[in-house]
């Protein structure tokens, strides 16, 4: 007796789903996991790089014990976990170069860099998250708005002729704001984890060599000068310590939003979301199914992991971020349903055509932002995507009709949208809203929906994925959580010993073994955890179909080469090359 896809393919109860998360499949249906090769390849890489970096701690604690001796009269009263305790703390900063003197852990891409003021404004264009800078509008830092940055703040800095005025017309100030982290967590759940967080806002300058400058940052949104014993705005004129503090509340905070949103919702969830519609509805001979099927490979078994590692409790969130079990999915259910799990939050929740890489570059306005390979460069995929999705879909629906005839499309279109199944929303923008109660009738928006989904599966999560290592594994550039809380600073008044409370502020030795070895298994790429966009097979029955296939392949060959030699160029001039959207490196699906 043959088992029908939607028994294969349940989705799981919304009373049993975990709090925040969207719609997923019951358990891990058959066929779906890794193999055996892929599941011992990622043992090795965690098995080996906790080794070394365990290795490098037990010469580091034997050292400490050279130095200190050790008190077996303090072991017997207390025990050795208390006694080795200061050992887990950091000395100095460049002591973190104790972990990365290895092969198989190679010094992070900016360990050099990362307390450059350019450095860290290039991250938000070229770094783990590029997906969250936004011009500036002139309402947005009124001296009645939120963030009231005035030209006093920045004169000092970018001179006494800068004028706001003029800043904001010529489009040189941008923004990220980290709204949604706002009363997220209260002081006491905080004090309990040992783990802080902020809700910090940002302002770059565009400076006359192209180079984005942070000059303003407010690290929560509502400042209250009673209470907070720190200065409403820092700038680069602030102490250096404390510039290099608020610096830390943006960075930690990006690689939340970059964890729980921008990778964990914006690609894996969402696309699981999109699989399981998929294999409900659809047969294999269906054109969609054959379009999309090879871009779901192993994503139900990596979200299956993710919601086991990371998601539950004394999961990798719960034990190791910034925001716990509660707030991480707080979070979550922020970014996907627009509403509080355990807040009054209220807000707008995720919308699909929203993800789309046009709107998503308009909206925020940053098309014309030099520098910013990433939308460069997933430009270029976008175009080649769209046009792959255009050909084929297009040799199978000569015109809109054929397009709402067919029954199996529009039970997909409403499995995705429905709030028993897929919940998503905003499959389509709101002036085609009438397709969603009624039927799929425009062959364009269904191109866009599909093109959609390909780039969020393949360029969008190689986006924000692969440049873990690079950014992440150096935590003082990025930690998971900051174990401090930012008033710490001023508990003590000199440089020098605010200097020592900021080091207090990172993740410990162990902690950081945690995160570097995360951030290593996953930044694994192609082939070992899927092909690649440039090494995926042809997955069409029809010559038609097949030669669509074969143009996209060899747009993505021209694409590569033209990516490559940007990047020898950028290498030549000393610069950072950006090397996550090279069609080699994009893997096929979201299989890490």
């Amino acid at each position: 007796m043959s088992t029908s896809p939607k028994d294969t393919f349940q989705w799981v109860d919304p009373k049993e789903r975990y709090p925040g998360a969207p719609p997923y499949v019951v358990g891990l249906p058959k066929g779906e996991g890794f193999n055996a090769f892929k599941i011992l390849w990622f043992d090795l890489t965690a098995l080996k790089s906790v080794l070394i970096l365990i290795i490098t701690q037990l010469f580091h604690v034997l050292g400490y014990l050279t130095q200190h001796g050790l008190d077996f009269k303090g072991v017997a009263d207390l025990n050795l976990l208390t006694i080795l305790a200061p050992t887990d703390y950091w000395e100095k900063l460049t002591d973190l170069l104790q972990f990365f003197k290895w092969p198989v852990l190679p010094k992070p891409l900016i360990a050099d860099l990362w307390e450059d003021d350019v450095e860290f404004g290039r991250q938000f264009l070229q770094g783990l998250n590029p997906v969250l800078m936004r011009k500036c509008q002139a309402e947005d830092i009124a001296v009645d708005s939120k963030f009231p940055v005035t030209e006093e703040y920045l004169k000092p800095y970018l001179g006494d002729n800068f004028s706001l005025k003029s800043a904001l017309e010529q489009g040189k100030l941008y923004l990220v704001d980290y709204e949604i982290f706002e009363d997220i967590i209260d002081s006491t759940q905080e004090d309990q984890l040992g783990r802080y967080t902020s809700s910090p806002l940002c302002l770059f300058y565009l400076n006359e060599k192209e180079e984005l400058l942070p000059v303003a940052i407010k690290v929560k949104q509502k400042y209250d000068q009673e209470k907070d014993p720190y200065p409403e705005i820092f700038t680069p004129k602030s102490s250096k310590v404390e510039w290099k503090a608020a610096k830390l509340a943006v960075s930690a905070t990006d690689i939340a939003y970059q964890g729980i949103i921008a990778h964990l919702l914006d690609t894996h969830l969402v696309m699981e979301v999109c699989a399981v519609s998929t294999y409900r509805t659809l047969s294999p001979d269906h054109i969609l199914y054959q379009l999309l099927k090879p871009h779901f490979f192993h994503n139900l078994a990596i979200n299956y992991m993710a919601r086991s590692v990371f998601l539950g409790r004394g999961g990798f969130f719960d034990s190791t971020g910034a925001l716990g079990y509660t707030s991480s999915n707080e979070l979550l259910s922020r970014a996907y349903w627009g509403e509080g799990l355990v807040t009054d939050y209220t807000g707008e929740p995720w919308e699909f055509y929203k993800k789309a890489l046009p709107y998503s570059l308009e909206s925020r306005d940053v098309q014309d932002l030099p520098n910013y390979y990433y939308k460069d460069d997933a430009l270029l995929m976008w175009d080649a995507t769209q046009k792959y999705v255009t050909d084929v879909i297009k040799n199978h629906y000569q015109n809109d009709q054929a397009v709402e005839n067919d029954d199996k499309l529009q039970a997909w279109k409403n499995e995705l949208i429905s709030p028993n199944a897929g919940t998503i929303k905003g499959l389509l923008p709101p002036e085609q809203a009438d397709q969603l109660t009624g039927k799929l009738n425009n062959v364009d928006d269904m191109i866009e929906i599909v093109t959609t989904m390909i780039f969020l599966a393949t360029t969008q999560h190689a986006a924000v994925n692969f440049g873990q290592y690079d950014y992440g594994a150096w935590v003082a550039n990025m930690p998971f959580a900051l174990y401090q809380p930012f008033s710490s600073l001023y508990s003590v008044e000199s440089e020098e010993e605010r200097e020592k409370v900021l080091l207090k502020w990172l993740p410990g030795r162990q902690q950081t073994i945690k995160q570097i070895v995360l951030v290593k298994v996953l930044t694994i790429l192609p082939p070992i955890t899927s092909k690649s966009l440039l090494t995926l097979p042809n997955p069409f029955k029809q010559e038609g179909d097949k030669q669509a296939f074969k143009d996209f392949r060899k747009q993505l060959k021209e694409i590569e080469s033209q990516l490559k030699e940007r990047n020898k160029q950028l290498k030549q001039e000393g610069k950072t090359p950006y090397v996550y959207l090279q069609p080699s490196r994009i893997p096929q699906s979201i299989a890490i």
